[in-house]
């Protein structure tokens, strides 16, 4: 009796969730439909996850393309991934580029690291490593922490910009105050030796520690050979 009540409230949550889903869906909908570009990239966003409705990357390019008409950054930058991967549209790198720098430039973050990508990786464009860290630094100046580790390990390598161990510490600091866990295994690592900051074993202990915590199997290959 108790497991035949329990399936049936179930039951009735599913039906509840759907109907709220679906009248969720409506809301977006009707938004978007006059006009709204927010509403248009929510709708588009469903479609890309299946929300509410099926899964539809051609319904989905439909929405972020009337967001991006409008000059919307995130309906352009969403619009550019979807060229980029060819889910919905013909792939095509140069109009995902295209779409990138137009919310880039917009100060969309997403659109400005991912630019960073496109340049550096030589997706679809010539490998241009100072193309990347002039886009990956206007991300990691609005604090996107991927791409404060990528301007941290562009200095340290010297690709692109001057190799600088002190501005790859500072970078590797603000991504580890972002709690990533690489960069804190690289701050280990410069204070190891002594690159950019003073030589200290016990801050380079103190941050693999850290990285440790989280999983990182470098920092602790690390630790180990230091507590040797």
């Amino acid at each position: 009796m108790k497991r035949r009540r329990a399936l049936l409230i179930a039951s009735v949550l599913v039906l509840l969730a759907s109907a709220c889903a679906q009248e969720d869906m409506s809301t977006w909908v009707n938004k978007a439909k006059a006009g709204d570009p927010a509403a248009q990239v929510k709708v588009g966003q469903m479609y890309v996850f299946g929300q509410g409705v099926g899964r539809d990357s051609s319904e989905a390019a439909k929405w972020f393309r009337k967001a991006a008409d409008q000059n919307y950054a995130d309906g352009q930058y969403r619009l550019g991934v979807l060229y980029e991967v060819g889910r919905g549209v013909p792939l095509d790198p140069q109009t995902a580029l295209r779409l990138y720098k137009l919310a880039a430039r917009q100060g969309h973050v997403d659109a400005q690291y991912d630019l960073g990508g496109v340049y550096e990786q030589g997706r679809g464009v010539a490998k241009d490593d100072i193309a990347a860290s002039k886009w990956y630094l206007q991300a990691a100046q609005h604090g996107k922490k991927e791409a404060e580790y990528k301007m941290a390990e562009l200095y340290e390598q010297g690709r692109g910009v001057p190799q600088n161990y002190a501005e790859a510490f500072k970078w590797y600091s603000a991504a580890a105050a972002h709690d990533d866990s690489e960069a804190k295994f690289k701050l280990g690592r410069l204070y190891e030796q002594g690159l950019g900051v003073p030589q200290s074993t016990a801050q380079a202990m103190q941050w693999y520690r850290q990285a440790v915590e989280q999983g990182n199997v470098e920092a602790k290959l690390a630790l180990r050979a230091l507590e040797k």
